[in-house]
């Protein structure tokens, strides 16, 4: 191969690459820009019920809502974040976001199941998606509570999951016909305790399924 054609072929080679890494940053790009952000909301009037995290502050969840064939699918995913064992464990946790309310970001990213993307999502993308959040170290479940003088820590995960849902039925959730309980790890563990809770709350008027990711702990 002479040397002109060398170039040649060299130039060709550093074009081709080159157009592949804008392609490359352009698709980055626009997967960014169709982010879809949620925001938070905060349960109303759960306090009043003792319905609250771990340090006292009110629960919440981001809900995005569905359209057209899917708006009477809802989609319920339990946040995860492992456990508090004890009193000095559960106070600690109480500061920071996997205990509060008050400490998470306001905004959250629905990806996966929980995106809008019909390409990536499609059995669910158009249902109502609903993200709980965690803040009871308890997997959603539980009612009590620790005195330490003036402090006090909150274990009331049952009281948390009643709220939320009283909240979504007057959302639209009483009258789904579809819907699918989720979650991950500590939210696995929360979609074994409340499958059938769900169902009978919903009165056999939905077809309820349950999906545990990874919740399913022999040894504790």
């Amino acid at each position: 191969m002479d040397r002109r054609r060398l170039w040649t072929w060299a130039a060709a080679v550093v074009a081709v690459i080159a157009a592949a890494a804008v392609a490359a940053a352009a698709a980055a790009a626009a997967g960014q820009e169709k982010r879809l952000l949620v925001g938070m909301t905060l349960v109303p009037g759960a306090a009043s019920t003792g319905a609250v995290c771990l340090d006292g502050s009110p629960p919440a969840y981001h809900l995005h809502r569905g359209s057209g064939a899917g708006a009477r699918g809802w989609l319920l995913q339990f946040e995860g974040g492992g456990w508090c064992n004890d009193a000095p464990s559960c106070t600690q946790r109480a500061g920071t976001r996997r205990g509060s309310t008050r400490l998470m970001s306001k905004l959250e990213v629905f990806s996966g199941v929980l995106g809008n993307d019909p390409a990536r999502n499609p059995d669910f993308y158009n249902w109502n998606r609903v993200k709980l959040r965690y803040c009871d170290g308890g997997s959603f479940a539980g009612d009590s509570e620790f005195r330490n003088g003036s402090s006090v820590i909150y274990m009331r995960g049952q009281r948390i999951w009643d709220a939320i849902i009283a909240d979504l039925l007057t959302k639209g959730l009483a009258k789904a016909d579809k819907v699918l309980l989720s979650g991950c790890s500590a939210g696995g563990l929360a979609t074994f305790f409340h499958c059938d809770d769900l169902g009978e709350l919903l009165g056999g008027a939905a077809t309820v399924k349950c999906m545990s990711d990874a919740g399913f702990f022999l040894d504790v």
